[in-house]
């Protein structure tokens, strides 16, 4: 097996998944139909969660893809346990757009479900990224140039987004409908976890000299 074509053929598979996956989200956004004009603008601020449940699972998404790009513009071989863990993530890419249907149409009842349902699939979406990108470092999938100080920020980064929904999941129990809002500490994430590793390594820097 030609481990160049099978990454190849890895890689436009799972895009094609990223983008039906994107294009499916669109779908449920929609307003009841016969609205009188006069009631047009209440009817677009009652629309409010289904346009945050869209650009937060379009942000999670597209942002996915990025960083499945990037791995796989470093990872050199192929093999069948790649293959396994990558199916693994467009498993869950595919199945967001039903709890995000599921988050605008309830999310804004006094019920913890649907906070639950649509951070658990993103905390597997952010953990099998970081296990793809942990095993091809271990299994020696990945071009040489790839040293620690280049795997563990990303690493600790898709850990650190993995935490936030999971942390999030008890918490949706006492939070209900104001669950997302501990969401939005994805946005400083990468810059947090970017500072921290900075840090690190002028310590271990520091340590050696």
């Amino acid at each position: 097996m030609n481990s160049g074509s099978s990454l190849e053929r890895l890689v436009f598979f799972s895009d094609a998944v990223f983008a039906i996956a994107l294009t499916l989200l669109a779908l449920d956004l929609k307003l009841p139909e016969g609205i009188p004009a006069a009631d047009l603008d209440d009817a677009l601020v009652q629309a409010w969660p289904q346009l945050f449940a869209y650009a937060l699972s379009f942000l999670i998404i597209s942002r996915t893809w990025m960083s499945h790009r990037s791995d796989f513009a470093r990872i050199r071989h192929f093999n069948v346990p790649l293959a396994r863990l990558n199916l693994a993530l467009l498993f869950f890419i595919a199945m967001l757009p039903a709890p995000t249907s599921i988050l605008s149409d309830y999310g804004d009842d006094p019920t913890p479900w649907p906070s639950v349902l649509y951070a658990t699939n993103i905390a597997a979406v952010y953990l099998t990224m970081a296990a793809i990108w942990g095993y091809a470092r271990r299994a020696g999938l990945l071009e040489r140039e790839v040293a620690a100080h280049v795997h563990r920020p990303v690493f600790n980064a898709r850990l650190v987004g993995a935490a936030i929904f999971l942390v999030s999941i008890p918490a949706a129990f006492a939070l209900n409908s104001y669950t997302p809002l501990l969401w939005l500490l994805l946005l400083p994430a990468p810059w947090v976890t970017h500072r921290v590793s900075v840090y690190r390594q002028a310590r271990e820097g520091t340590a050696q000299a």
